[in-house]
């Protein structure tokens, strides 16, 4: 737009422009001119003769400058005149066309002035074309650059969230998985817990069978008496093993398995042993109930006391298997060693943490903060009988940093 204006005034402004230098020129060359004087025009009068007396001698009238009258003397005059006039007019052509040299030259100044100033103009307009040129291919990149960055953020966000979504439907298909394993684990126990039955169902069949034709009642009555002793011995050798499990708790990552697996063996050793001994103490008690009516008593209090401490290791069994399931989720704090923490842990009865109360403190907010974090913890391994999961619930914990 600019350029254009500049194209449209440029030739009006020159004109105007030269016309002030022409009319400038004539006015200051003008008053240096001197006006040519005007000529002296020649009169002759004619002057009537004064009545005189005859006898006096006129005297002729001078005039200042006798006027010849004849054509010679006026072709003369006349020439000079001429002459004169046309010096003057060489005088004011000679002045007229150094004026015009001057306007001339000032009008080609002025043309150079303006054509070099249209020059500046052009460059000018030409480096401001430039600089905008080279500005909107600087704001180009910046957009570029910029769209770029925003694409790059928008396609960094969608990665994150599919990142995000991916990390979620795997932990959700872990916690699946882990469910199912729980699930899966419940059914084959119930299974085993069955087809155990059903075999000490058969197993105490066939003893009774047996029993009822090759023993009598004094054998029976012995054999129930040393029952008595072996089960109250396996009961606290079973009792100091859990025990000795227990303090082995505080042990290293390695150390706690096999304690665990130790614990486990020797209570399913405990458990298969007590369910023999119960089978054995029920077939000895329908025979000393057929030929020692006076037993009845002793064989009933035996079974409850084997049923008890059948029930007492199914319990040590399951606060094992919880507490040691807790605090394997449990992240020690840095910087904590040497520090414990007693905490009481209410439990659902579908294995899930109902509130963590801590009994006796650390002294350290992060070290007890930390085991109240372990609220969001589930699937533990709580006993489907209500009876058992009451003494199994709430469990008193606690927590070792080694």
């Amino acid at each position: 737009m600019t350029q254009d204006n500049n194209s449209a005034t440029g030739p009006l402004v020159f004109t105007v422009l030269l016309h002030i230098v022409v009319l400038s020129a004539f006015i200051w060359f003008g008053r240096n001119l001197v006006p040519l004087p005007e000529p002296k025009h020649i009169k002759a009068v004619m002057v009537s003769a004064p009545a005189t007396d005859s006898n006096v001698p006129v005297t002729p009238e001078q005039t200042s400058t006798p006027t010849p009258s004849n054509p010679t003397a006026k072709a003369a005059v006349k020439q000079e005149q001429l002459k004169a006039q046309r010096e003057e007019a060489k005088a004011e052509a000679a002045e007229t066309a150094r004026a015009e040299k001057r306007a001339i030259e000032v009008a080609a100044a002025a043309v150079a002035a303006q054509k070099a100033e249209a020059l500046a103009a052009e460059h000018r307009q030409k480096q401001i074309e430039r600089t905008q040129a080279q500005e909107k291919v600087l704001q180009e990149k910046q957009a570029a650059a910029k769209a770029a960055a925003k694409q790059a953020e928008i396609e960094q966000a969608y990665a994150l969230k599919q990142a995000e979504q991916k990390a979620e439907k795997l932990k959700a298909e872990r916690l699946n998985a882990l469910a199912q394993q729980e699930e899966a684990k419940k059914a084959q126990l119930k299974a085993d817990e069955k087809a155990r039955a059903h075999a000490e169902k058969l197993a105490q069949q066939k003893a009774d069978a047996e029993l009822a034709k090759k023993q009598a009642a004094k054998e029976a009555a012995e054999n129930a008496k040393l029952l008595k002793e072996n089960a109250n011995k396996e009961a606290k050798a079973a009792q100091e093993k859990a025990a000795k499990l227990e303090k082995a708790k505080a042990a290293k990552e390695q150390a706690l398995s096999d304690a665990k697996e130790a614990k486990e063996k020797a209570a399913k050793e405990a458990k298969d042993k007590a369910n023999a001994a119960k089978a054995s103490a029920e077939a000895r008690r329908k025979l000393l109930t057929q030929s020692l009516g006076d037993d009845d008593a002793e064989v009933s209090n035996l079974k409850g006391q084997v049923a008890a401490q059948a029930k007492a290791n199914s319990i040590g069994k399951y606060k094992s298997q919880i507490e040691s399931r807790i605090k394997n989720a449990w992240k020690v704090p840095s910087a904590s060693s040497g520090l414990k923490a007693t905490a009481r842990i209410t439990l659902t009865p579908d294995g899930s943490i109902a509130s963590i109360v801590i009994t006796s403190s650390s002294g350290n907010d992060d070290f007890d903060t930390s085991i109240k974090a372990l609220r969001s913890h589930g699937g533990l391994p709580v006993p489907d009988d209500s009876d058992t999961f009451r003494q199994v619930n709430p469990l008193v914990i606690t927590f070792r940093a080694p």
